[in-house]
């Protein structure tokens, strides 16, 4: 019998290990997530594509008229911990984002809800920036990019936009 329940114990340990352990992207296409709102995009770099978890796919400017944002939604409120940024995309390096601003808001962001989350400059590599932020609670996400790796890029690129809900980093 205890034999029993020490195998029964380690099972839950196992699987609570496990589901704390996978954080989960709230944003992403395969989430519900939604890109609703963007002011300049150029086909096929969608809007949609910074939200759908495959590095090969990313967003595009028609143009480089500053600050670009790009506005997604989830399907409800959720709580998230973390995000994360990439902006090396196969486009020249310069047009990779650089400045940025991410905000959130719930339920209503067209009344001016919306809180500052961070704003940071993105790595010259492109490679992922993930920061933490104290538990929050939102809905729609809004990110502005207000420049790109050079001055004179007449594009802006992006890769992938993340909502983490547990911070596993």
């Amino acid at each position: 019998m205890l034999l029993q329940i020490k195998h029964i114990l380690l099972i839950i340990i196992y699987f609570c290990i496990i589901s704390f352990s996978n954080a989960e992207d709230l944003i992403a296409l395969g989430s519900g997530g939604k890109a609703i709102h963007w002011t300049s995009e150029k086909y096929p770099f969608i809007t949609k594509n910074i939200i759908d978890n495959n590095i090969n796919t990313y967003w595009v400017s028609s143009g480089n008229i500053l600050p670009h944002v790009l506005t997604f939604s989830l399907p409800s409120n959720k709580r998230f911990e973390a995000l994360s940024f990439i902006s090396k995309t196969n486009h020249d390096r310069g047009t990779w984002a650089k400045h940025i601003r991410v905000s959130s808001a719930d339920p209503f962001p067209h009344m001016g809800g919306w809180e500052i989350l961070a704003e940071i400059d993105l790595p010259e590599t492109g490679d992922e920036k993930y920061i933490t932020v104290d538990a929050k609670r939102g809905r729609y996400f809004r990110l502005e990019i207000f420049s790109t790796h050079d001055q004179l890029a007449t594009e802006a690129s992006f890769n992938q936009f993340k909502v983490v809900d547990v911070n596993d980093k």
